[in-house]
């Protein structure tokens, strides 16, 4: 939220556009190879995907990622055990943040544009209900958490004046 008010400011405007955002982005490309049909657009997710998940699953068994856990169940204890919190939270909030840059940049590629207005509060705390639903600490969980709580507003489109509150 507040990089989204950030990019709104007038400090900004001349690399952010401001409220124009930014418009005529490239299409993805690898090397030489550059193709703007869906198909490919499909393999750079899918290859996005497999990667975060690779390095999900490989950062989970790593002493960092026990270290993550134990942070998680328990901060006192983790602390009392020798784990430094602000560096271990920090490392935690970059390598979240990388993947995030990772996904944004494949949006934003997507649309060849993209505008402050399109990240509003709710976004965030769908993600986030993704999380929980799916379970936290658990790559499949979130795959399943992401399907039904993607899914289900779009099967409940019928609905339109219910359809949150079934959601």
């Amino acid at each position: 939220e507040i990089i989204r008010l950030v990019a709104l400011t007038d400090w900004l405007k001349p690399y952010l556009g401001g409220s124009n955002g930014i418009t005529r982005m490239p299409k993805p490309c690898v090397g030489p190879w550059e193709r703007a049909d869906s198909q490919t657009l499909y393999f750079v997710v899918l290859a996005g995907c497999l990667l975060v998940a690779f390095v999900s699953t490989r950062l989970k068994d790593s002493r960092m990622g026990r270290t993550w856990m134990a942070m998680r169940e328990d901060e006192d204890v983790a602390e009392a055990m020798g784990i430094h919190l602000i560096s271990t939270k920090l490392l935690a909030f970059a390598t979240g943040a990388a993947f995030s840059g990772l996904a944004g940049a494949i949006f934003a590629s997507k649309l060849t544009s993209i505008y402050p207005h399109s990240f509003q509060l709710m976004v965030s705390i769908n993600v986030l209900c993704v999380v929980i639903v799916g379970g936290m600490g658990s790559i499949p969980g979130a795959v399943v958490g992401a399907l039904i709580l993607v899914g289900a507003p779009e099967l409940l489109r019928e609905f339109a004046e219910y359809r949150y509150w079934f959601y």
